[in-house]
């Protein structure tokens, strides 16, 4: 019995290690495949016409203290008159840096409307910076006659 107990000993101390260098490797694997949690959030806008074609939707600031990247944009135009197509749809971020120069990033167009509404939306990659002002635009044709209303939103995390 004595003899027994000496060996199975023998035999754990000599796999804790190997088991213990097995663990500590599944843990240091594991902890970084798994992202780092990150804020996620919605916004929606209401659109007004700048032009008779064009509408444009003013988004708040994403995040006054972190960099964020927009994941999905889509907009929603709705009327009572005649056919129209949304020609075209961008995001126009404003960089916070004091340019004037916005950037704008075309997310779909030529989406016609069915029943007097149309829709358009991607999934999209766009970073911005901190305190970045985020617009949609919106271009419609021909011009919509009717009453005539568009959201627009995206979906950011920071």
């Amino acid at each position: 019995m004595k003899k027994s107990l000496g060996a199975l000993a023998a035999s754990i101390n000599r796999y804790v290690p190997v088991l213990s260098i097995t663990l500590l490797g599944l843990v240091v694997l594991l902890s970084s495949a798994m992202p780092a949690a990150a804020g996620s959030r919605g916004w929606s806008a209401s659109c007004s016409f700048i032009s008779s074609t064009r509408l444009q939707c003013d988004f708040p600031v994403l995040s006054p203290a972190f960099n964020a990247e927009i994941h999905y944009a889509t907009t929603q135009c709705s009327s009572t008159g005649v056919a129209f197509t949304i020609q075209q749809f961008q995001i126009s971020a404003m960089p916070p840096s004091g340019s004037s120069t916005p950037i704008d990033y075309q997310v779909a167009g030529n989406r016609p409307s069915v029943g007097g509404v149309a829709n358009a939306g991607a999934i999209v990659a766009i970073h911005v910076q901190l305190n970045t002002t985020t617009s949609a635009l919106i271009d419609l044709s021909p011009a919509p006659t009717g009453t005539t209303s568009c959201t627009a939103s995206i979906s950011a995390t920071f």
